[in-house]
């Protein structure tokens, strides 16, 4: 079996996933930042911070030499800039009216016995939810 498949693997150049394994490796300390995301029709697609982007793509030759080098079968290099993330949405909804401070003493000493606080907050926040309906 492994010599009907070495000949087609030889051809196939390396991989997607092994060129994110090795990426550091053979990518260098320039691109370190980069990640790649997609390598399809010897395009490379990488994802990279938007300040180091136009730095990245006048390297973009070197990039291709040493992937080639690798054995990468990758004929040009398209770099996305990456902008900073967008802060999540809580999933906790707010309360559509306060507990009364007689169920929210209850609620409290109802979980007195919690000791981690983490988890004594969680509670206290599914709690306020369930007592509201």
């Amino acid at each position: 079996m492994s010599a009907l498949l070495k000949p087609l693997l030889k051809e196939s150049g390396m991989g997607l996933n092994e060129l994110k394994r090795r990426w550091s490796e053979v990518a260098g300390d320039s691109f370190a930042r980069a990640t790649p995301e997609k390598l399809a029709g010897g395009v490379l697609t990488l994802k990279v911070p938007g300040a180091l982007a136009p730095f990245l793509q006048q390297q973009t030759p070197l990039l291709i030499e040493r992937l080639r080098v690798a054995g990468a079968k990758v004929k040009s290099v398209r770099i996305e800039q990456r902008t900073a993330a967008l802060p999540a949405k809580g999933n906790v909804r707010p309360l559509k009216k306060p507990l009364t401070p007689a169920e929210e003493a209850a609620l409290a000493q109802t979980l007195d016995p919690v000791g981690d606080p983490g988890l004594r907050s969680a509670l206290m926040r599914l709690g306020r939810a369930v007592k509201q309906g």
